[in-house]
């Protein structure tokens, strides 16, 4: 009789779990709350270990399902921190700073910028930019912006973000 008390009460928590929605499937809407980007101040970058803030634009912050915040300085190094496990759980928002259309994407740029949902902006790879560690990824806040850098900039390329990961992941 034990057993069969036992059983029915561990199909007792099976069904209260279920239908409770319990699950290690927890999503991000789950989990945690959707915050606003962080102003820069004196973050560490978790990839490269440098000053954030010292960094020049675009840089990228990831928010993670535990509510961890990170600040990369740079496009580079967020993909770096996107592509690695964390004990922090998954990904839920990933922000960028964008460059205006009128700036020299070259140039070293370290005021703040504005911050817009990575899945929302443009990205250009193949402009060459000096003091930047790694692959120089720059990102805008329309294809149009984005287009008119890859004019000025022969063997540039743009993308979203999906193809930029994409891209990332197959380059050689």
């Amino acid at each position: 009789m034990p057993r069969a008390r036992a059983a029915a009460g561990l199909a007792i928590v099976v069904v209260l779990a279920a239908a409770s929605g319990c699950d290690d499937r927890e999503t991000a809407s789950d989990t945690a709350p959707e915050l606003a980007p962080l102003a820069i101040a004196d973050q560490e970058d978790p990839v490269c270990g440098m000053l954030v803030r010292n960094q020049s634009a675009p840089r990228g912050q990831v928010q993670h399902r535990d509510g961890s915040r990170f600040a990369v300085c740079s496009l580079g190094d967020l993909l770096v921190h996107l592509s690695a496990p964390s004990r922090h759980g998954a990904v839920t928002r990933v922000w960028v700073e964008v460059l205006a259309p009128d700036e020299d994407p070259g140039a070293t740029h370290l005021e703040p910028h504005p911050w817009v949902d990575a899945g929302d902006a443009t990205f250009v790879v193949g402009v060459p930019r000096r003091g930047i560690m790694g692959t120089p990824i720059l990102s805008y806040r329309s294809p149009e912006d984005a287009d008119a850098v890859v004019q000025a900039h022969p063997g540039a390329r743009s993308f979203d973000f999906e193809q930029l990961q994409r891209w990332w992941r197959e380059r050689s």
